[in-house]
Order: structure tokens, then sequence, then C-alpha cells
């Protein structure tokens, strides 16, 4: 799942594509589903059209036996014995005798016993031809045209549900500098990292030689969603790489998330990979079972405010520093186990040889 998390970051728009792909897919296993859990059964007006068929074709007797196929014995007789006494009541013999003629064809026991020959009405009591009824089909239970189209309402939400899921998981790769310190200085971050910046051996600033941008990645309890990532591009707009911040691991249950460990990473186009490392609440860091879970993810570092990260390529570096860390404060968890802040501030850079290069 990381492996196409990964791809899907690099390719924006896999996304749509494979919930497209998957929306075709599921219209089509729905449809074939459908059709073939639905169980079409006569209903009454067709037995009375099978009996009036028998009667105009008395040579076509597998034509009135088909169209009855999906009745049970017991429910044929049931059917039968019903339209005839209803036939009889109503003074209409005729019909009542191509019914019991149809029931000896069926062998059907009906009121009566078999009586008249199909095609043929004894001398004086002929009545008027009467016009077969029209055949209808019917279903027991849900109409499979209802079935149909809830199988396929369920297909579509699924589908733009996925397409929600990947575009909120898939960075925003192209969020302007200004509205990403307009945000730190709301969380009162920009002073957090002013104060930083005065203090001896922190980075130089980006504009020196190499320099690709300055990027400050900040959750906050409750970004259950967090997963941040920036573009590295050279002042021509050439595609250098990406780096950035998400959640890697939580504890407990329930909302909001209590993150305990993220992942910081860098990739490198040139270099075809993305290195990773585990920045852990002090907590996760001392935990063993969760440092072995998570050791396939990175290099597992310990959380600490004003600490510096490193993370190289072939071409590109950055250096990562903790600028402001709070852990939330929660009798249910253990100290220190989740955050309730975490801002980083990233500077990355080209390698000085890639700059002579260029």
């Amino acid at each position: 799942m990381g492996k196409l998390i990964e791809l899907m970051q690099r390719r924006v728009w896999l996304a749509p594509l494979i919930a497209l792909v998957l929306l075709i897919l599921g219209v089509v296993i729905g449809l074939s589903i459908g059709w073939m859990t639905v169980e079409f059964k006569p209903n009454a007006s067709d037995v009375a059209a099978a009996a009036d068929s028998y009667y105009l074709n008395p040579a076509d007797r597998n034509t009135a036996i088909a169209r009855v196929k999906g009745l049970s014995k017991a429910e044929q007789e049931q059917i039968l014995n019903k339209l005839i006494a209803d036939r009889m009541a109503n003074n209409r013999t005729m019909e009542a005798d191509r019914l019991r003629a149809l029931a000896q064809i069926l062998d059907v026991k009906v009121a009566g016993g078999a009586s008249g020959t199909p095609g043929a009405t004894p001398a004086g009591t002929r009545s008027p031809a009467t016009t077969p009824t029209p055949t209808t089909t019917s279903t027991q239970g849900i109409d499979p045209l209802y079935l149909i189209g809830a199988i396929l309402l369920i297909l579509v939400a699924a589908a733009l549900a996925g397409v929600i899921l990947f575009t909120r998981i898939l960075p925003n790769l192209r969020k302007s500098r200004a509205s990403r310190e307009e945000t730190v200085a709301q969380t009162g971050t920009a002073e957090a990292i002013s104060d930083w910046r005065s203090m001896p051996g922190a980075p130089p600033p980006t504009t020196t030689a190499g320099g690709l941008g300055r990027f400050v990645p900040t959750y906050m309890l409750g970004n259950d969603n967090y997963d941040t990532s920036y573009s590295l591009e050279t002042p021509k707009g050439e595609f250098l790489g990406e780096c950035g911040m998400g959640i890697s691991e939580t504890i407990g249950e329930g909302k909001p998330d209590k993150v305990t460990a993220f992942d910081l990473w860098l990739f490198d186009k040139a270099d075809v990979r993305t290195v990773t490392q585990i920045v852990m609440s002090d907590y996760a860091f001392k935990d063993q079972m969760l440092r072995t879970k998570l050791a396939t993810k990175g290099e597992a570092v310990l959380a600490e405010k004003g600490k510096t990260l490193t993370l190289e390529t072939q071409s590109l570096k950055i250096q990562a520093h903790i600028v402001e860390l709070v852990y939330a404060t929660n009798s249910s968890f253990p100290p220190n186990s989740h955050f309730q802040k975490l801002v980083v501030e990233i500077v990355p850079v080209l390698k000085e040889g890639v700059v002579a290069a260029r």
C-alpha cells in the first residue's frame, strides 16, 4: 500500500484513472450478479396466457409448459384451481375448460378434472373467442430494475468515495509559499523559526546557491489526514524531486487519531529512490515493538525540539529542523506518547557538485 501511495504521489492522474477502472469493473460485475440473482417467476396472468396459447395451438404444448416452468407443481395446482374457480363463478366455462386442458398436460390435479378438447368447443356452447391475456413477467420479491439501479448507485458512490479518498492522501504539490507562511504565522510558528534562525549553527537561508525553497510542515492534533509534500524545482521550473512529512503511526482508537510517529522523506528524481526517517515520540522511540514495526520504513529518530535532521540522496539534501514540539495530555495514554503539535522547517538544497554541473 505504501508503494502505491508513493507512486500516486509522483503521478497525480493515477487516482481518477484507478477510480474509473474500478467503476467500470464494478458496473459489469454488478449487472452480472444482478441478472443472475434475480429469480423470474410466472404469475396467474402467465398461467392464463399459457392456457390460451395451448387452446389456440394445441400442437405446441411445449410452449405452454415453458411459460409456467418457474412454478412448482404445488404452485401450479394452487393457481390453476383459483383461476378455474374464478372462471366458473363468473360463468366463463370455456376459459375454465382451457385451464383444465393445461392442467392435464402439466399433470396437475384440479377441480372438475380435464374437460374439453383444445382447439374445439362443444356444439351449442361456443362463446366468442377470448383474446389471450398478455403475458407479463413478474419477480418474486424485489423488482430487478430496482435491484440493478441500487447496485449501480452503490458502485457510483463507491467510485466517487475512492476519488475523494485518493485526492485527500495525494499531496498538494503546488501550494504557494505565501499561503504556507500565512498559516505558519497564524499558529505562532513564525516567531519560533525567527528565534531559531538567530541561534548558532542554524542552516543558512535558502537564498544561498543551490537553495530550492523553505517549507514549514505543521501538524496539529485533529488533522487525521495529515500528509504534506513539496515539489523541488530549479528556478527554471525543472522538476528535481519532492520532500514532505506525513503520519506514519498512531496509537489507541477513536478520533482524533493519536499520532506517535511521522514519516520525513526526500525523493530524488535523479536517484529514483526515496529516503525516509521516522520521527518518533519519546514513548514510541522507547517502545521496542514499535521500533521494530517501523524499522522497515526508515531510520528511527527521536523527536526533540531544536533537533536538526539531515536526509541526502545523489543530488539533493534537506535539513529539517524541529522548531516546535508539543505533546498531547491525555490520562488514557502514557506521557509523551502522541503529538499535540509538531512544526518542522525543511531547507532543501542541491549538492555543490550538482549545482556546478547545472
